[in-house]
């Protein structure tokens, strides 16, 4: 779900602070071509080779996922980081979010990456086996109205196979319906999870559906004992470390991928683009 408030809670932090820093030079439409497990576990942001800003980024989601800061105030520590260290925007439209520098660009990157940190969270506390067993289903819905224009949900959920319920979206959270929904291949704009964000500024999340209701749905009988594995594992990394500067399994898995290399520096670059 998402919150205004901070959520202090074990999941999210542990997944933030397991993320390896990804410094590139690669664009939002070549950084899609990267697996969603793969991005899951970097603090990475479209042409921000600046190991210093995603230092200063992966340190003020920790620092709003632990209550000690807010989004608004992690924003403005990016801004002020970018002015000291004479960041240049880009070329992207002066004040938008391709221009590295602006408001809205700091405002999208801490927002994204504080919700997916939440929303792994949420995922692996959803499919706990105590918890699993009374909520077994979620159903995607409406919590922000997008900033941008407001994509066609229901659109989406039908190309991804979903069932409906009159005008309700529901699965179940072991459903692979939720894997497609974030699946880049199906949406340009998905960001690969299989839990929300979807998607860039989509303002879609779940919640859950007790055992009762997704009975009467027909989702699940009352003898299923339903089984789920969390994503949280995934995420590797050394915790007790913190972040690292592209860290060997991070480096490895992307080269393996075939889809770009690390220049001198560390940065990745996409092959057949992305400089």
């Amino acid at each position: 779900m998402l919150f205004d408030s901070p959520i202090p809670f074990r999941e999210a932090v542990a997944s933030a602070a397991a993320r390896g820093l990804l410094p590139t030079s690669a664009t939002s439409a070549e950084l899609q071509a990267l697996d969603g497990a793969i991005k899951r576990r970097a603090t990475f942001s479209a042409t921000v080779e600046s190991v210093r800003v995603l230092q200063g980024l992966a340190a003020g989601v920790d620092a709003v996922l632990s209550g000690v800061a807010t989004q608004k105030e992690v924003r403005e520590q990016l801004l002020d980081l970018h002015l000291a260290l004479g960041t240049q925007p880009g070329p992207g439209r002066p004040g938008g979010t391709g221009d590295v520098t602006s408001r809205a660009r700091a405002d999208l990157q801490v927002r994204t990456l504080t919700e997916t940190a939440q929303g792994l969270g949420w995922h692996a506390q959803g499919l706990q086996a105590d918890v699993l067993d009374a909520y077994p289903a979620q159903e995607l819905t409406r919590f922000v109205t997008p900033r941008t224009r407001s994509r066609d949900w229901p659109a989406r959920w039908a190309k991804a196979g979903g069932r409906f319920f009159g005008r309700r979206m529901v699965a179940l959270k072991t459903d692979p319906i939720w894997a497609r929904l974030g699946d880049p291949a199906l949406f340009p704009d998905a960001l690969g999870n299989p839990y929300p964000p979807f998607a860039f500024n989509s303002g879609m999340d779940v919640q859950d559906v007790d055992r009762a209701e997704a009975e009467a749905l027909g989702l699940i009988d009352r003898a299923t004992v339903p089984q789920g594995a969390s994503l949280l594992a995934s995420v590797g990394g050394d915790e007790a470390n913190g972040p690292q500067v592209t860290q060997t399994w991070l480096r490895d898995a992307i080269q393996a991928g075939g889809l770009g290399r690390f220049d001198a520096a560390g940065v990745l670059r996409m092959i057949g683009g992305g400089a």
